[in-house]
């Protein structure tokens, strides 16, 4: 039986709806895994997916919590759904109606107006009868955010504000340092923005970061302290899980798991073409993608793609077998200079479970990449840190010939994962970090 009074009632504010199938709450998932969910309650604003929600009470921001919220709501619906395009159940990439010039014109619109940090500023948050009656009701211990956007950052000072309630604030990248700063206002939003992450750390007792680098990199910066606690999962369920083919047992299986924005797709298509000299070498390769939606400036290159197939994002519960039945599992980040500097402390919510997985992986990333970084540290993968497509080539075809090299690495990819990732150790420790300000 749980001991409910071992866990804290803690009021997560964080953009998108948290349930077992959203993958932008996956880590907050393992964090709280045990957590009764009578004890946990969120406040979102958008983002939801399916219907099993995964903590015990929400609170969805509406019109009476923004201000100006009627046209808010307004300019949001109009440019959902209009840049990607969903992966549907096929062996094969399916050829996809693009819309018309005017949805997407609006979406780029939207997506502009949004992307300058405007919409911010203009339709602010705001603490409304009904959310303040929520809180009250549910009668939190700790509040728990990363920020991420403006709103985001002024909610929990707000309602700490309000109530006097302790802040664990927690950073998985350096969004303070990449926030607005292509907005052609940022001049004016970014000291907004500087001021309001110092405003959030100063009022959090307890400060988390996913890991050894972004820890120092902020403590440095903020000139406070970081307690480091890493993503995690279950190892076991990946030790019972039956591997899962998605090729003829005579072909290689090369698999991407994840999102395809932020340019991952031309590191896809980097991998193909690496995959097509190969295959004129007479090697049998098949690369297979598992996401959700393309990007629409993608979907022309991809779509050509002989030896690609894209299949929709598995289940939490089916990831284990489909990663443990590849033959290598790729890992790719942007070499574009912005996008990786902007990750540049950050590590793939996907690299501990391609570990648990027990497969050699590929890491295809800029040299200043926070994944690469990890990489070369703990050497749990056989890396490529240049846009060379020679190089890649090299790395597969010695993750396909090596079968000692391709042992060493997941031997040793095991042996972080139990230091640093397995669930059991993670969630004590997250735990009772939380409770020394209970």
């Amino acid at each position: 039986m749980i001991n409910i009074n071992r866990y804290p009632r803690v009021l997560i504010i964080y953009n998108s709806r948290i349930n077992k199938a959203d993958q932008h709450g996956v880590s907050i998932r393992g964090w709280f895994g045990d957590w009764p969910k009578e004890n946990l309650a969120q406040i979102y604003s958008g983002g939801e997916v399916g219907q099993e929600v995964f903590c015990g009470y929400n609170f969805k921001l509406g019109q009476t919590e923004r201000r100006f919220g009627n046209y808010f709501f307004k300019i949001k619906e109009s440019s959902i759904g209009q840049s990607s395009y969903p992966i549907r159940p096929s062996q094969s990439f399916i050829k996809l109606k693009k819309p018309s010039f005017w949805p997407l014109f609006k979406n780029r619109i939207s997506k502009s107006f949004i992307n300058s940090g405007l919409w911010e500023l203009i339709f602010k948050p705001i603490l409304s009868g009904e959310m303040l009656e929520f809180i009250e009701k549910f009668d939190p211990q700790i509040i728990y955010c990363q920020g991420y956007s403006l709103t985001f950052s002024w909610l929990p000072v707000m309602i700490q504000n309000k109530f006097d309630i302790p802040i664990c604030f927690q950073t998985g990248d350096d969004w303070p340092f990449y926030l607005y700063k292509k907005s052609p206002i940022s001049f004016v939003i970014r000291p907004i923005v500087h001021r309001a992450v110092k405003l959030l750390l100063s009022k959090s007792e307890l400060r988390l970061a996913n890991g050894k680098l972004m820890a120092e990199v902020y403590g440095q910066r903020y000139n406070i302290s970081f307690e480091v606690i890493m993503m995690c999962d279950n190892l076991v369920r990946f030790q019972k899980a039956i591997p899962s083919k998605v090729v003829n047992s005579d072909t290689i299986s090369i698999i991407y798991t994840g999102g395809l924005a932020n340019g991952r797709w031309r590191s896809i298509i980097d991998l193909c073409k690496a995959v097509e000299i190969l295959q004129k070498e007479g090697y049998k390769i098949m690369v297979t993608t598992f996401a959700t939606l393309v990007p629409q400036e993608a979907v022309k290159f991809l779509e050509k793609l002989e030896n690609l197939q894209m299949l929709p994002g598995p289940t939490h519960e089916n990831l284990p077998s489909y990663l443990k039945g590849a033959d290598i599992l790729y890992l790719p980040e942007s070499f574009d200079p912005r996008e990786a500097k902007a990750i540049r402390l950050s590590i793939s919510t996907k690299a501990h479970l391609y570990m648990m997985s027990e497969r050699p992986i590929l890491l295809y990333a800029s040299p200043i990449t926070g994944i690469m970084n990890y990489a070369k540290e703990k050497e749990w993968a056989c890396i490529v840190e240049e846009h060379n497509l020679k190089k890649l080539v090299q790395a597969i075809r010695l993750l396909i010939t090596d079968d000692e090299y391709s042992r060493k690495l997941v031997k040793r990819g095991l042996e972080v994962v139990l230091k640093n990732h397995n669930e059991i150790n993670v969630r004590e420790k997250f735990v009772a970090f939380l409770n020394t300000n209970k």
